[in-house]
């Protein structure tokens, strides 16, 4: 059996929570294993190889190294410090660089290992990315397996669109070149070609695409030259034999998979360039520049428009597969088939056996919703300047009726730096915003302080759990919608408007808030003895037609417009036990 979920964080929970929890409860003996992506773990040899090559970098501390010895699993999530992305990139497995069994580190290698443990599971414990890759190299990924069951599978799509895009960026041209540079030691001339087709080509797109995200619709003819020059380096490449490399110590393979790396990182620029040049209807174009000011960055990302085909034809098809189980709090949304919105995102066609269950907690006297007025509260539009400003002094009236204990949950990071600034200081508990830590260390930092307030955005909307009396309030600010100048959803939205059978609010739209607020007033009733508020400070959820449909949806909470009705549901006495 597989078990993929979402998040790498809900695989470990599998691991150390729920699958021991299993083993004590069925009268058989199992055995089971956790697999991430190859990228998670450290390649040793790699490493090594890192540290011979840049003898006078501080970028690898005595710290890391020290983790590095004593660590079983090499797993970069057991780390307590962020390590540099570009870092990571350079000493983590990578298959494009692997020697196999000529490693000299193969008998020691986290990745093989993590391998040779998945083969004997009667359980492994994957995620969605990995479970997808499996799919679309045809089942060479994982071990064979009879039974799935997909966990948090309301991510299925979205994960699946970006698993199977391609991007191009200003930032990744230049490591390219600087690795065809020292590594392969390839012509100035093709590299300086490269290097000023590249800037003709990012000119034109900055000029013409002066946003943050935006959809590009028309052919690039920049991309033409870019592409010429990508493939004369590419030729260039496979036609070296290396016959002059003095094989020492596995030189001359160590350079020939150098080289194989570098023209799979030219045949992904190859594909999106190609839709940059060429758009196809069935694929969405669009640029995004970097907000850091000091690594200015401008990338393009071609993404599939529909990927329920693939989904449904490569993965819910799989030869030898006997059965799959797709759940999730939040499959069901409005409308006569609840499920509607979920098979339609992974390609179900036909008959298939389904089912919500009643939760084992009971919402009515557990927990309450507070939904504001406008009137009474002063709040604006959502879409207003000054929402935040008001909304924010309402989340102060929350915390100082909590006693803090707090999730306070935005929709975009804006509103969160924006709210934060306000409230912060002014509050007598202590508080933290996501981006200050490490995910897991700020969750960890959450469950030990007294009376803490947590400031989140998307990560924190789902996959973590506080039980107990440690979280007593769920703020969110606003009814999630996707943003509308999201490229990708606008084009699904222009598709649905065109096909004219399906309504681009109704059935994509209005279920994609919906499933996203349930994840997020998930947060606060995780066990049958916990009691809090769930705070949304949306007006339209009570103005709106659309905002009963979207309440109808939730737990079963008892529902208040008062502030005055909250403190019975805050266990204010146990601060005092």
């Amino acid at each position: 059996m597989v078990v993929s979920t979402a998040t790498i964080s809900l695989q470990e929970q599998y691991i150390k929570k729920d699958i021991p929890l299993l083993q004590k409860l069925v009268p058989f003996e199992f055995n089971y294993a956790l697999l991430k992506g190859r990228g998670n773990y450290v390649g040793i040899r790699r490493f090594n190889d890192f540290v011979a090559e840049n003898p006078k970098s501080n970028a690898i501390d005595d710290e890391f190294v020290e983790w590095l010895n004593e660590s079983e699993t090499g797993d970069i999530s057991e780390l307590d410090f962020t390590l540099p992305g570009e870092i990571w990139q350079e000493i983590n497995s990578d298959g494009e660089d692997c020697l196999r069994q000529r490693c000299p580190n193969f008998s020691d290698c986290f990745y093989f290992g993590a391998r040779e443990a998945a083969e004997h599971a009667d359980i492994l414990v994957v995620n969605h990315n990995l479970l997808l890759v499996d799919a679309a190299s045809g089942g060479n990924v994982l071990p064979k397996y009879d039974l799935l069951i997909i966990d948090e599978a309301h991510h299925l799509n979205d994960i699946a669109t970006e698993a199977f895009s391609s991007q191009i960026s200003s930032r990744g041209l230049k490591r390219l070149r600087n690795k065809a540079t020292k590594q392969l030691n390839a012509p100035i001339k093709l590299l300086e070609d490269i290097e000023f087709d590249s800037h003709a080509l990012f000119h034109r797109l900055r000029n013409d695409y002066a946003f943050n995200k935006k959809r590009v619709r028309q052919s690039i003819k920049e991309a033409e030259p870019m592409l010429m020059s990508l493939h004369v380096l590419r030729g260039w490449i496979e036609s070296q034999d290396y016959e002059n490399v003095l094989d020492v110590d596995l030189a001359k393979e160590k350079l020939k998979l150098k080289a194989k790396a570098v023209i799979s990182t030219i045949d992904r620029y190859i594909k999106c360039l190609d839709l940059l040049k060429l758009p196809d209807s069935n694929w969405v174009i669009y640029v995004e520049q970097s907000t850091n000011p000091n690594h200015e960055n401008f990338s393009v990302t071609a993404s599939p428009l529909d990927v329920s085909g693939f989904i449904a034809d490569n993965l819910l098809s799989k030869a030898g597969l006997h059965s799959t189980v797709c759940m999730s709090a939040t499959l069901a949304t409005a409308g006569d088939d609840p499920f509607d919105y979920f098979k339609t995102s992974v390609g179900v066609i036909g008959p298939v056996v389904q089912d919500k269950f009643q939760s084992p907690f009971d919402y009515k006297h557990q927990s309450m919703l507070f939904l504001p007025g406008r009137k009474s509260y002063n709040l604006p539009n959502p879409n207003d300047a000054g929402y935040i400003t008001e909304a924010s002094r309402v989340i102060e009236q929350l915390i100082e009726l909590s006693h803090g204990r707090a999730f306070i949950l935005f929709t975009s990071r804006s509103a969160l730096f924006r709210a934060f600034e306000i409230i912060s200081k002014r509050l007598p508990y202590e508080a933290r915003r996501q981006g200050e830590m490490p995910r897991n260390k700020l969750l960890e930092w959450f469950k030990v302080t007294p009376n803490a307030v947590l400031f989140g955005t998307s990560s924190f909307w789902e996959g973590v759990s506080v039980d107990g009396d440690q979280l007593s309030l769920v703020v969110i600010d606003r009814i999630p919608f996707q943003a509308p100048d999201d490229p990708i959803y606008e084009a699904r939205c222009e598709r649905l408007k065109e096909g004219g059978e399906k309504s681009w609010f109704g059935d994509l739209a209005l279920p994609y808030a919906i499933t996203r607020l349930k994840q997020g007033v998930g947060r606060l009733i995780r066990t049958q003895s916990d009691k809090g508020v769930v705070a949304i400070l949306d007006p339209r959820l009570t103005e709106k037609a659309y905002g009963q449909k979207i309440i109808e949806c939730l737990p079963p909470m008892s529902v208040t417009h008062n502030l005055q009705d909250l403190p019975s549901f805050f266990n204010v006495n146990s601060l005092n036990s």
